[in-house]
């Protein structure tokens, strides 16, 4: 058997079996503190380009050329405060566990914060992706109503259309499988094999 049979041999065996409880209630804590300062600096990043697009198209509405330009950049606000509003109710439900309670419900709360996260990466593409999309669409059409160029009008949908569908993938694809492998290791961790699917 080679080493690396071994190594991975010995990360499948199950070794909550070879840790005491208080061992492993220190090795939840551990990855709980972990997934929160990933998720913190994750929304802070969120919450400061929404803001970001909150000052710039305040500014584009004000100086709008018409009421189709201020419509789209007064949409495109709205998406921002939506979306700062829609992170922070999931922080909020997402609370830590409490390390006095059971080490069982410890574990079961800290899968069912992994969950709501995935279901935040999955939910993503209509909570935020979709209405941005729109706002920018909208943008878009009213620059060639007002008279645009059409390469212009053409290159400003395909860069955003391409960037979006990008975003898309990245929280549906990457994003997920990341969590969703976290949350194996942590059902590996505990020996629930139920956790993990």
């Amino acid at each position: 058997m080679t080493p690396t049979d071994e190594l991975r041999q010995l990360w499948q065996s199950d070794i909550s079996a070879a840790m005491n409880q208080r061992d492993l209630l220190q090795e939840l804590q551990r990855r709980s503190r972990n997934f929160d300062r990933m998720n913190r600096r994750r929304d802070i990043l969120n919450v400061v380009a929404m803001l970001v697009v909150i000052v710039v198209y305040s500014w584009f509405a004000v100086r709008a050329g018409n009421n189709l330009e201020r419509l789209a950049d007064v949409w495109l606000v709205g998406c921002a405060v939506w979306f700062i509003i829609y992170l922070r109710r999931y922080a909020r439900s997402s609370r830590k566990p409490v390390p006095e309670q059971t080490l069982g419900a410890y574990r079961q709360a800290l899968v069912a914060r992994y969950d709501s996260r995935i279901r935040l990466a999955k939910n993503v593409k209509y909570s935020f992706l979709l209405p941005m999309w729109l706002g920018v669409l909208l943008f878009d059409i009213a620059y060639r109503l007002n008279g645009g160029n059409n390469a212009k009008f053409a290159l400003v949908m395909t860069v955003v259309t391409a960037g979006t569908a990008f975003a898309w993938w990245l929280d549906e694809g990457p994003g997920v499988r990341y969590f969703e492998r976290k949350r194996r290791e942590l059902a590996v961790l505990v020996g629930e094999e139920r956790v993990s699917k």
